[in-house]
């Protein structure tokens, strides 16, 4: 004969956390197995394998509050001891809208608690749905959370490029750029600085930061070399100061340790800098010599020595 059992989703999150899920899920009728599936599916936490065996001891796990029920389900649960077609009903999304409500709760939880304590369980828990669907979408946390990364680094370039669009000149498109930087981390409240603190994220994303990092020092020094003559190299260099300048800048402002106002004078500030250096950078240096101590003949150099005097390190400026 079916038993039916019929308690809210409070009485279940009591009951997990008072006796062995087994003995809990034969008083029901059902299989233990079935029973932690039901508690996955309402969100209901429970007792990892192990608990009571350890119970009495120091590292007795602790007890976590219960979250809302999922979105597309109540506080009653009815439990039948027949295997029933469906006991909750679907809400279907299109794949891409699942996959974003997913990255959405990995993004939530970053930016609550940080990246150390995401996992697929937590943020199956957040979106509302079982740990199972989550990983039909995402293999991994690292694979979750390199698409929130990639999705992010989208979003700055976007609002980088919307930035620089009214400008022609390199440096006032340079200073355009660092606005919408800073723009973005502002909005965004630091997301993508907080994903990069995990360290096996870094070195994921790291062969196409390196390639993407590649052709925008070469798209930057090239320009740079049209409108003023920069030499490539020194444009390059000058890029590269720059964009450290304005990661670091970005940095401070997600810590809260800068101010958007603070952040966006030092930018200024920078980019002021640059425009002096870069743009008027000298075409012919001052003789080698001029620095050499008086009454001593400087040594002859070769001409390879000499053409590269023409090019001073721009560190040094």
């Amino acid at each position: 004969m079916d038993t039916i059992h019929r308690i809210t989703r409070g009485e279940l999150y009591e009951l997990v956390w008072s006796q062995p899920l087994k003995r809990l899920a034969q008083d029901l009728g059902i299989s233990g197995n079935a029973l932690a599936k039901i508690c996955d599916r309402m969100l209901v936490p429970h007792p990892s394998r192990g608990y009571w065996s350890a119970q009495s001891g120091p590292r007795r796990e602790v007890r976590p509050p219960l979250p809302p029920a999922p979105e597309d389900c109540g506080e009653d649960i009815q439990i039948s001891s027949r295997r029933a077609a469906s006991r909750r009903g679907l809400r279907r999304m299109s794949l891409e809208a699942r996959r974003e409500q997913i990255a959405d709760a990995a993004a939530d939880l970053v930016l609550e608690a940080g990246v150390g304590v995401v996992t697929m369980k937590a943020v199956a828990r957040r979106a509302g749905i079982s740990e199972a669907l989550a990983y039909r979408y995402f293999s991994s946390v690292i694979e979750l959370l390199a698409y929130v990364a990639r999705r992010e680094q989208e979003i700055m370039a976007a609002m980088q490029d919307a930035a620089m669009k009214p400008h022609t000149s390199y440096v006032d498109r340079a200073q355009a750029s660092m606005v919408g930087f800073l723009d973005y981390v502002a909005q965004r409240r630091g997301l993508l600085q907080a994903l990069l603190a995990s360290g096996e994220l870094r070195r994921t994303l790291s062969p196409e930061h390196r390639s993407r990092m590649a052709s925008a020092t070469q798209v930057s020094s090239s320009k740079l070399l049209q409108q003023s003559g920069v030499p490539v190299e020194v444009g390059g260099a000058g890029w590269r100061i720059l964009r450290a300048s304005a990661t670091r800048a970005g940095k401070l402002l997600a810590s809260g340790k800068l101010s958007r106002e603070r952040a966006g004078v030092l930018a200024s500030a920078i980019m002021d800098g640059a425009r002096e250096r870069l743009v008027s950078w000298p075409r012919e240096p001052a003789a080698a010599a001029a620095g050499a101590p008086k009454g001593r003949k400087a040594p002859r150099r070769s001409s390879r020595a000499r053409a590269a005097d023409r090019e001073p390190d721009p560190a040094a400026s």
